[in-house]
């Protein structure tokens, strides 16, 4: 949590906002924190993502990848499922370029809270729904989260995503597209 700096000025509550500008993502996909205005053109798609908790704000290169992938990946009318959706922004994006419903999951309720919220500020939490729960270790909410889905991402950590691979299987469609990353070379 940020706290205020020396001197307790508002300023210093939000100089982290500085930090946070408009970033073309792809060839259509704009993020923007919603302080920031951006002239869009008639072709770009703008997601109005605030950084807080949840993970996933664009600022991250992971996040990025998924964007520029997500462009070419969604269908009109496709089924979306998120895994560690953080705020949304995967979700939103996969919206906002034509998927017909999204459904982001998080371990983390905070993230699930936020991605809902971020889902309203774009115009899709009519099509978008967050669940919180634990998809590794709770058979009956790994189970409740349907099947036969279009397009399946994850943008969460290595290891994760090796003990997810037949659940990953599972929930996608025949022919279904699945989008992961979050893998990260360290190099030294």
């Amino acid at each position: 949590a940020l706290g205020r700096a020396a001197g307790g000025s508002e300023d210093g509550e939000n100089s982290w906002k500085q930090f946070h500008k408009p970033q073309r993502v792809g060839k259509r996909l704009v993020i923007r924190p919603s302080w920031e205005a951006f002239a869009a053109s008639e072709d770009d798609l703008v997601l109005t993502i605030d950084p807080g908790g949840a993970f996933g704000s664009g600022g991250d290169e992971t996040t990025r990848v998924c964007l520029r992938l997500l462009e070419p990946a969604v269908c009109p009318g496709d089924r979306v499922l998120d895994m560690g959706c953080g705020s949304g922004v995967l979700s939103i994006a996969a919206l906002l370029l034509g998927a017909r419903a999204a459904l982001g999951v998080d371990i983390d309720k905070a993230a699930v809270h936020t991605a809902a919220d971020n889902a309203r500020l774009n115009g899709v939490g009519d099509r978008f729904e967050s669940r919180w729960g634990n998809a590794l270790t709770d058979r009956a909410f790994a189970v409740s989260l349907g099947l036969g889905y279009d397009l399946l991402c994850a943008n969460i950590v290595a290891d994760v995503h090796l003990s997810l691979r037949e659940f990953y299987y599972d929930k996608l469609r025949p022919g279904g597209a699945l989008l992961l990353s979050g893998i990260i070379e360290e190099i030294g």
